[in-house]
């Protein structure tokens, strides 16, 4: 299984536009450039991608790949869905409907937002074929185009997000504030867990840096990645990362 992390940072993104800018990012270290949060998962043959938020072509067209299989929504904030219209090329080579996973409350969020993609309306070009299907998933375990699949709520403050756990080697947690207390022993034994880790001041939304890392020393994965960075510096990150745990960086690739 390789897994690909094609975007680790905030809402944002690294630097930001107006007053933000790099924050407190060194501008010259090339992994503080963080674009929006997603992962691509490869195994036999499949390519899994989880979130498509605004960099989602360019992200892609660095991974040189030509089909999608499926993509899994952790859940419908922007910065997690926008960009989901730049995949219809995927669908040009095979016509074949690429089909997005999420819970009830995403499924319709998002074809609120993006019916066109859908559906085929009265006004629609001729030509036009509907390039994506909606597809309810819910909490628990499921065969997933080959892979054994964990799905998992957490909380997310005023919303939920969808945590995810591949052939019981690695899992992917970002968005989330407050762990629920049945995911840790779900996330026992991994090999690898990305998990959010945005600042060091607490947040109402989002995990900041302790605890992540009381997260992490209880699940004690072989090794952790932090996602969803804000603006702040990768080498100050990781110097206050415990053993085993290091900050994403957009481009970060690993076997499983």
């Amino acid at each position: 299984m390789k897994i690909t992390m094609l975007g680790c940072g905030t809402s944002v993104g690294v630097p930001s536009l107006g007053i933000l800018g790099w924050g407190k990012c060194n501008p010259n270290n090339p992994k503080n450039r963080r674009q929006r949060s997603s992962v691509l998962i490869q195994e036999n043959g499949f390519n899994i991608l989880i979130d498509a938020g605004p960099d989602v072509r360019n992200q892609l067209l660095d991974t040189k790949i030509e089909k999608i299989d499926a993509v899994l929504i952790t859940h419908t904030h922007s910065d997690h869905i926008s960009g989901l219209h730049e995949l219809r090329p995927f669908f040009f080579g095979n016509r074949k409907n690429i089909p997005i996973y999420g819970n009830k409350n995403s499924i319709n969020e998002i074809y609120k937002q993006f019916d066109f993609l859908f559906d085929k309306k009265p006004t629609s070009p001729s030509y036009f074929i509907p390039p994506m299907s909606l597809n309810e998933i819910k909490e628990g375990n499921i065969d997933f185009f080959g892979f054994d699949l964990d799905i998992f709520i957490q909380d997310h403050g005023n919303t939920q997000s969808l945590g995810f756990k591949f052939n019981n080697k690695f899992a992917y947690s970002t968005d989330v504030v407050k762990m629920p207390e049945e995911n840790f022993e779900l996330l026992n034994n991994l090999d690898l867990w990305i998990v959010e880790g945005l600042r060091d001041d607490p947040h109402e939304a989002h995990a900041h840096f302790d605890l992540t890392f009381e997260w992490i020393n209880r699940v004690k994965p072989k090794k952790s990645i932090l996602t969803h960075l804000g603006h702040v510096d990768y080498d100050y990150v990781l110097s206050i990362c415990p053993e085993n745990v290091y900050p994403g960086y957009d481009g970060m690739t690993f076997d499983l």
